[in-house]
């Protein structure tokens, strides 16, 4: 066997454990969840560790260089997005309603690019025949579409805190204020929004996790 077969050999196999280590770093999550920068970074590494098998003269601190940068990079920039709610809008984006009481909102779609066929597709991909049968419809982050028949229910609970931050698109909806919501948390015994990690409003009423009851749980299973 040629010397350079057992180069190729090597190499390939010490880019797959890297790669593996790398990505397993990175978070576990499935194609469908990755989001546009996930997907980037990995295909960006693939393509330096199938360069480097390719060209037996590049040297492989180089390689291994580039892969923990991007490794590192990403990391970095999902540490920030878990933190900030703001940044993770930024790169990840966040859901759209795209059928609210059963009206099209037009508006979003054109904001999202979105066009009808690409709507009834993915409406025929979650089993549903008839727009007509959906009284909620909403694009998530990560391109999916969440839909919600009529017979289903006759209200979506929408967000209305997320990460300790007020969704105002979604407190419009249901035509809310922030003092509404303060009201109701008051209520409650909580007197900031930012104590609020997750709340959203059935129609009836407001139903809220806190931050302190998520910390709870975190140490009953430690």
């Amino acid at each position: 066997m040629d010397s350079n077969c057992y180069v190729v050999i090597y190499r390939t196999t010490l880019f797959y454990i890297i790669l593996l280590i790398v990505f397993k770093l990175m978070g576990k999550r499935e194609i469908g969840q990755l989001t546009l920068l996930d997907l980037v970074v990995s295909v960006l590494m693939a393509e330096i560790a199938a360069m480097a098998i390719d060209n037996l003269n590049r040297p492989i601190h180089e390689v291994l260089l580039a892969i923990g940068l991007l490794g590192a990079l990403q990391f970095t920039s999902a540490f920030i997005t878990l933190r900030f709610k703001k940044v993770r809008e930024i790169i990840d984006g966040k859901p759209s309603i795209l059928i609210h009481q059963g009206r099209i909102d037009l508006d979003e779609m054109r904001r999202q690019r979105y066009t009808f066929d690409d709507l009834m597709l993915q409406l025929r991909a979650n089993n549903i025949s008839s727009i007509f049968e959906v009284e909620y419809a909403i694009l998530e982050s990560n391109g999916q579409l969440s839909s919600f028949k009529r017979d289903d229910m006759s209200f979506c609970p929408l967000p209305i805190i997320t990460s300790g931050g007020l969704e105002k698109e979604n407190l419009l909806k249901i035509q809310k204020t922030k003092e509404w919501v303060e009201e109701e948390l008051e209520k409650q015994g909580i007197f900031e929004i930012k104590e609020v990690y997750y709340a959203a409003y059935d129609g009836k009423e407001l139903h809220f996790l806190t931050r302190e009851s998520l910390n709870m749980k975190e140490k009953k299973r430690h």
